[in-house]
């Protein structure tokens, strides 16, 4: 099944599971004005949450590195208000020729095996 998720909205944690509202941005009523539509929320145990951000960070470098996104000079310059990150996804461009599927992946550090916390199940 398949989710398109136009932008998020509140993160929230609560007895170890992370919430995050999923929202479309839409033209208010009067000139500028952005309102939020909620369109449902992921849920995920904050371990998953965790490798789910690194998983995002690790993609975002790799399309910075393909030249595929630009980092900014300085954090002062992110956006803060819904406003500049209206704007700032407005002036947005994307290089949608690169492929992420068209390179080798780079070669994976050897990384200690990691502790099972799985349990087994018992055959009756």
């Amino acid at each position: 099944m398949d989710f398109l998720i136009e932008d998020i909205g509140n993160i929230s944690i609560n007895n170890g599971l992370v919430r995050i509202d999923c929202v479309r941005r839409v033209p208010g009523e009067t000139e500028g004005e952005v309102q939020l539509q909620n369109k449902g929320q992921v849920v995920m145990p904050l371990a998953s949450f965790v490798r789910v951000q690194g998983a995002f960070a690790r993609a975002a470098e790799e399309m910075v590195s393909r030249g595929i996104l630009q980092r900014r000079e300085a954090a002062e310059a992110a956006p803060a208000t819904d406003e500049e990150v209206t704007a700032a996804l407005e002036s947005f461009e994307v290089d949608l020729d690169e492929s992420l599927d068209t390179e080798e992946p780079p070669a994976e550090e050897e990384k200690p095996a990691a502790k099972s916390t799985s349990r087994r199940r018992r055959k009756s």
